[in-house]
């Protein structure tokens, strides 16, 4: 009789799924290992539910992915089923002990892409056998036994992925070497067959899945074939896919096709890293920041393609100025998101032969995060993180996107959001405390807001169309506001969206807001859909009266 093969992890976050444990689980069942199954749990479940749950499938054979959010809990599990169940044969892999030395005891290690490896493993445990050291060796080498790539979902995976993302590969692999990620030390880059890529995603959207992201490392990297697969998803407009893409691959061609695409339906995650020549060289990343730069500005300005931006603070050789310099330069750049993280040392990353360069230290544990080099003081690196938290407030949430146009006219993006920043600290310093009413009114009094009626219509905006709300705050109903323009009633169009007066003539184009003078108050209604889709939800913006 075949062995009950069971395959779990445990996901940081509900919406998230496992993609590596669908392949694996096809691997062993094409392999004759029919009783193969998987779980999916969360790091926030206690271990004792986990391991309870996991026993009740009685499992013979128990494969564990282990990853930089889950590896405290995982090692945790597995001391617990190994003392429950001694007989029970685990099995890890995962980046996240992909480069330990030794595997947790009694476990066997399998490191790097594991489809064929796993097949292995299950062979000589059916048998008993423990494999020769050469074996184990080879196992726990990353980038050996590479597998052909097959697809991943099954009809029995759909009903456990509504309301979640559906993890997507079209290839594997990066021929880039940026020192700080894994994916520097793969050899070659393979692609999966297009029309075996086509039926996943119509099995996934047919059951109902309506968020897709793309892992592929560089999903541009092949632009006739990325193009291909765009021109097919255009068509389902009411789905949200999300792709990883190198800025300065993006070409005219490329751009123009983009500006044809429906509005909100893809995302790109691009990394920047760094603005700095000299700093990307010592991390081995090849970047040309002018045709990047145009890249970039031309999605925003045609906003069809929502765009997530990455800065890596903490770079070797990176001051606390030129980190600055970066975020200066980019946010200018108004990309719809821009992550400010920071340098992790990811086991196995070639960036560690930097470490007594530069006289790095950082977190021995999970999420290996730098705390300070030669260059960046940990002061310096606590001040960012605190810069990074407002940055995230008050850009990253985009309720203020109107007012920070006004203010980035004004003053320089670093000095905006020191001021932010400092009065925050005033406050108490805890950003997830403050209401949303308090966010606001915060921003207001700290860039003296009231004192410009441009500001103050802005900002009033910026309150009622960045989410769904049917009146001003308060501290928009009393002095230094003017009273006249505190007025809000309910638009007669649905009797639900509200109406407020405003000093300026509005008009909104592809994302950006354009405000004229009136002689006398304007009044306009914010209509939000009845169901917000898509990256970049768009509001009607109704003047009253010329409905």
């Amino acid at each position: 009789m075949s062995p009950s093969v069971g395959l779990v992890t445990l996901n940081a976050r509900y919406i998230h799924s496992a993609l590596a444990l669908r392949y694996l689980r096809n691997a062993a069942r094409r392999a004759g290992f029919s009783r193969t199954w998987i779980r999916e749990y969360l790091i926030h479940q206690p271990t004792w539910k986990i391991a309870a749950d996991i026993l009740q499938q009685a499992p013979d054979i128990l494969g564990v992915g282990v990853y930089i959010w889950n590896r405290r809990q995982s090692l945790e599990l597995i001391e617990m089923l190994q003392k429950q169940k001694p007989e029970l044969v685990i099995c890890v892999g995962g980046p996240e002990v992909s480069f330990d030395p030794e595997p947790p005891p009694g476990c066997t290690l399998i490191a790097g892409e594991g489809e064929a490896k796993w097949v292995d493993f299950l062979r000589y445990a059916m048998r008993g056998e423990r494999p020769e050291p050469a074996v184990l060796r080879r196992w726990a080498t990353y980038g050996t036994d590479l597998p052909a790539l097959e697809a991943p979902y099954l009809e029995e995976d759909l009903p456990h992925l509504q309301h979640r993302y559906a993890y997507i590969e079209t290839s594997r692999g990066c021929p880039y070497r940026c020192s700080f990620c894994l994916s520097a030390l793969d050899e070659t880059v393979r692609y999966f067959d297009e029309a075996v890529i086509r039926r996943q995603l119509t099995l996934l959207m047919d059951a109902g899945v309506r968020k897709f992201k793309f892992v592929d490392r560089t999903f541009n990297l092949n632009p006739k074939r990325m193009r291909r697969l765009m021109e097919w998803l255009a068509q389902f407009e009411d789905r949200e896919f999300h792709f990883e893409v190198v800025g300065d691959l993006l070409r005219e061609d490329m751009l123009d096709f983009l500006s044809t695409v429906p509005r909100g339906v893809f995302q790109f995650e691009i990394g920047i890293q760094t603005v700095d020549p000299e700093v990307n060289a010592r991390i081995e990343r090849r970047q040309n920041n002018d045709t990047l730069f145009a890249a970039l500005e031309r999605l925003v300005r045609e906003d069809r393609v929502h765009v997530h931006g990455d800065l890596i603070f903490g770079l070797p050789g990176e001051t606390r100025e030129k980190i600055l310099e970066s975020v200066e330069r980019v946010t200018r750049l108004r990309l719809h998101e821009l992550q400010l993280g920071f340098l992790k040392f990811l086991p196995g990353a070639p960036i560690s032969g930097l470490i007594k360069e530069h006289d790095y230290r950082y977190l021995s544990h999970p999420p290996y995060e730098m705390i300070c080099h030669r260059d960046l003081a940990a002061g310096d690196v606590l001040y960012l993180k605190a810069f990074a938290e407002v940055f995230d407030l008050f850009y990253n949430s985009k309720r203020f996107r109107f007012s920070l146009d006004f203010q980035f006219r004004r003053r320089r993006v670093v000095d905006v959001f020191d001021a932010l920043r400092e009065a925050l600290d005033r406050a108490g310093g805890k950003s997830d405390a403050l209401s949303l009413e308090a966010q606001y009114e915060l921003f207001a009094r700290t860039l003296k807001v009231a004192d410009h009626p441009e500001a103050r219509d802005r900002l009033k905006l910026d309150y009622l169309y960045h989410q769904r709300v049917f009146r001003l705050p308060g501290f928009m109903q009393r002095a230094p506001w003017p009273a006249e323009e505190a007025e809000v009633r309910t638009w007669p169009g649905d009797r639900r969206s509200p109406v407020a007066p405003f000093r300026h003539v509005l008009r909104l184009t592809a994302g950006r807001l354009e405000l004229t003078p009136a002689p006398a108050p304007v009044e306009y209604a914010v209509v939000h859909p009845p169901k917000t889709q898509g990256y970049l939800p768009a509001p009607r913006l109704c003047r009253v009266g010329e409905e």
